[in-house]
This record gives C-alpha cells, structure tokens and sequence, in this order.
C-alpha cells in the first residue's frame, strides 16, 4: 500500500476547508462588514431653527388648525371631510411610544421632542378600519403649525 506524504495530506485538508467555507457562507463576520450609513432625515422635517415652543394650550391650537393640515396632508378627496381628533399628545412625553421613536427616526431627537402627534378617525371609510385611522405629526414652527409626517 502506498503512503501519502504528510504535506499531501496537509494540502487536502486545506483545500477541504476551503470549499466548506466557500460553499455553506461560514465564515467569522468583521467588526464592521458593511458600513452603514447616516439615516436619511424625511423631506418633510421642519427647520430646527423655524421651531417655536408649544404653550400650554397646544393641543386647543392644533385643534383649531386641524382643517387646515388635513386638507393640505390628505388632501381634496371627499372622504376626508368629515374627521374626528381622537387624541393629540406630545411627543416629548415618555408615554408617547412608538410614535415618538417615529419621530426620532424620521427628523432627530430635538424635532421629536417638540412636535405632536394627531390621531385622526374618518368615519367615511368604515367599514375598513385601516383606512378610517390616520395619524399626523405635527410641530409649530415660526409660521405656525404644520403636518411634517402623515404615519397613516
């Protein structure tokens, strides 16, 4: 019986490994394979600069614009004249998830933290309780409150 050399031997059981490693996809991940990049803000985000601070009556006051935002964010179709504001609320407060990480992901912490979220009904839509829902985040900016993400 013939004898294979031990760096014969070697070999193949390199090659071996190799072809394991190249057919399952086994292999050590890097620390970083591939580089992620910055996310992309929302081309609605408000102008951190053009942000006013809400009072203390900004629920009554986006109320009072809620015809307006509707209009120009769902725009002209009839099923969107008849609305309900079920809730309005900060995003800055702790309760506000998932909305406020909403928020964060779209336009950053600081617009988050000084915008509000609508929750909208459209009885119109009924019976679909999808799209009988809508809700809109909206921040008050120099020139007054605006809708600068529609989630739904």
């Amino acid at each position: 019986m013939k004898r294979v050399p031990y760096v014969a031997k070697w070999c193949l059981c390199i090659l071996l490994t190799l072809t394991f490693v190249a057919a399952t996809g086994f292999v050590s991940p890097s620390a970083d394979p591939v580089p992620q990049k910055a996310a992309k803000k929302s081309d609605g985000c408000p102008n951190i600069a053009d942000l006013v601070k809400p009072g203390p009556d900004a629920a009554d006051e986006i109320q009072a614009a809620l015809p307006k935002l509707i209009r120009k964010t769902y725009g002209k179709d009839p099923h969107y004249k008849v609305w309900e504001a079920k809730r309005i609320f900060s995003l800055a407060d702790p309760d506000s998830s998932p909305y406020s990480d909403i928020a964060k992901q779209q336009c950053g912490e600081e617009v988050a933290n000084q915008s509000w979220l609508v929750d909208l009904f459209f009885p119109e839509f009924l019976p679909s309780a999808s799209l009988s829902q809508g809700q809109i985040f909206v921040a008050k900016t120099k020139k007054g409150w605006v809708a600068w993400y529609r989630y739904h």
